[in-house]
């Protein structure tokens, strides 16, 4: 085992790690052996060189100051650069795991956590949680993580957290509060408390396993297919649109050859399976406490678990379109997007990638990032307002966004003056205020975001908004608050072909 140098300590922002594991008396590793450190005092110097043992003071020092820095401990006293460079300092960070996304990290960092939380029976802290009781035996025979092909192991994990260029962000998930909690053990802990089960269960991110599962949608979707159903836009028949499980748990043999976690099994390719069976079979599994899907997202203070998709449907959205407005503050030249305001949330449409991937994501705490893409928008646009997107044509799954050309410049000024003054714009202008064409065309082409010219990705995205808008608003029609609905379920994973999950966050 390498050991901590000075140039590690100086560079990288552990020093807040170190007082802290001290503070709450979590054990350091040295020669392998975990030791329980202390400051010490006396020695002889040591006061002139850190007066008050604080942060501030080893953050600040130069190489040969922290050669002097010395604990009490068995068998010390220790310099700094005696402790091993486990996992929690940066050590362990290379290996098969090294190119593995943050998202694949947290998740799959997380079913370490939950297995912990489920042998050890009671509540995490940073006393329990310790880099030798995620990376046991024990614990890792209970976590099935993968980065694509690759497995990932607990050790891995806590080294590319503390790995140079991830301190800002990843750090912000593993570091103890002053609670002793960190982002995992507090998801950890909701969980076993919410989710009472025997035994410890397996947890899969990314592995054959889960995958299996999401074969049994699969085969629904073939089946829905050869019957010519359409329950939802293409788009909706996604992995995460039928069940948004980022982790799943499971007391099934994690070998999905011999496993069957579903009925789809008994029919094999061929089986006549329907989502709504499948939404039986997903909604028993987890309440016999077999198999369960479970949605992440990043606790900040006290974590909440929330059912989705129950049999009743209870929690089915049902919203009032209550209007519509430019940007976030009505100004239709300062920014790319337009808003739908519901009677309890907002959405926000705009293109996520300069003149291309337009869609809409809600804005509020139904669903924090719950997106729907255009063709999902245009679909319902279609199938309940029968006014598809910016086209006549009523086949929604040919449909594509519309491609920005200056020679739409026309049509894109007289959806300005509609929809600038329409009634249903929560932040309209009188017509008095309304830019002539020639005006029009000079204000969106001189658009800029972040000190450059973003005329392009303005156009496009403006563009398709009002399209949107002209579909919705475009004719009278008694079906708005419907489509509303549709659209918000939508993004939030909750349409008809959506199965049980709990959330987390």
């Amino acid at each position: 085992m390498s050991k901590i140098k000075n140039e590690t300590i100086v560079k990288r922002p552990i020093a807040p790690l170190i007082f802290k594991k001290i503070k709450d008396k979590s054990p350091f590793e040295i020669n392998k052996k975990e030791v329980i450190l202390k400051f010490n005092p006396d020695i002889k110097g040591l006061d002139k060189l850190f007066k008050k043992n604080e942060v501030d003071e080893i953050i600040a020092a130069s190489k040969s100051k922290l050669s002097k820095m010395f604990f009490i401990g068995s068998g010390g006293p220790y310099k700094l650069t005696d402790l091993d460079k486990t996992g929690e300092f940066g050590g362990g960070s290379g290996g098969s795991g090294g190119g593995a996304d943050d998202t694949a990290v947290t998740e799959s960092m997380q079913c370490y956590y939950n297995a912990l939380a489920y042998s050890l029976g009671k509540e995490l802290n940073s006393k329990n949680a310790t880099e030798k009781a995620l990376t046991s035996k024990n614990i890792s025979d209970k976590v099935h993580v993968y980065n694509k092909s690759t497995k990932l192991n607990a050790t891995e994990l806590i080294g590319i957290h503390n790995k140079p260029g991830k301190e800002k962000k990843l750090l912000t998930w593993i570091e103890f509060d002053d609670k002793g909690q960190n982002v995992y053990t507090k998801t950890a802990n909701a969980l076993r408390k919410n989710q009472k089960w025997s035994g410890v269960p397996h947890f899969h991110r990314g592995s054959p396993f889960m995958k299996a599962i999401y074969d049994s949608k699969g085969l629904a979707l073939d089946f829905d297919k050869k019957q010519e159903v359409r329950k939802a836009p293409a788009s909706g028949y996604s992995d995460d649109k039928w069940n948004p499980g980022d982790i799943w748990m499971s007391t099934y043999d994690p070998n999905p050859i011999s496993s069957k976690p579903l009925d789809y099994s008994k029919g094999g390719q061929s089986c006549n399976l329907t989502f709504e069976m499948l939404k039986k079979d997903v909604y028993k599994e987890a309440k016999a406490k077999r198999l369960l899907g479970v949605s992440l997202k990043k606790v900040e203070t006290n974590a909440t678990v929330t059912e989705y998709n129950l049999p009743t449907r209870e929690q089915n959205v049902n919203v009032t379109l209550k209007g519509f407005r430019f940007g976030q503050t009505g100004d239709f030249f300062n920014s790319t997007d337009v808003y739908l305001i519901f009677n309890q949330k907002e959405m926000q449409f705009r293109s996520f990638n300069s003149t291309k991937s337009w869609q809409g994501e809600v804005k509020g705490s139904f669903a924090a990032g719950g997106k729907i893409g255009g063709g999902g928008v245009n679909f319902y646009c279609s199938d309940i307002l029968h006014r598809p997107i910016g086209t006549t044509s009523g086949d929604s799954m040919k449909w594509s966004e519309t491609k920005w050309n200056d020679n739409l410049f026309s049509n894109f000024h007289k959806l300005y003056e509609k929809y600038s003054v329409h009634r249903n714009n929560t932040k309209k202008i009188s017509s008095k205020d309304l830019l002539n064409l020639k005006q029009f065309k000079q204000e969106a082409n001189r658009y800029t975001s972040k000190n450059k010219n973003a005329a392009p990705a303005f156009k496009f995205s403006k563009y398709m908004g009002l399209l949107m808008i002209d579909s919705i608003y475009g004719k009278s029609n008694s079906r708005l608050n419907e489509w509303a609905s549709e659209v918000l379920r939508y993004a939030m994973s909750n349409i008809d072909i959506s199965s049980y999950f709990i959330k987390i966050e």
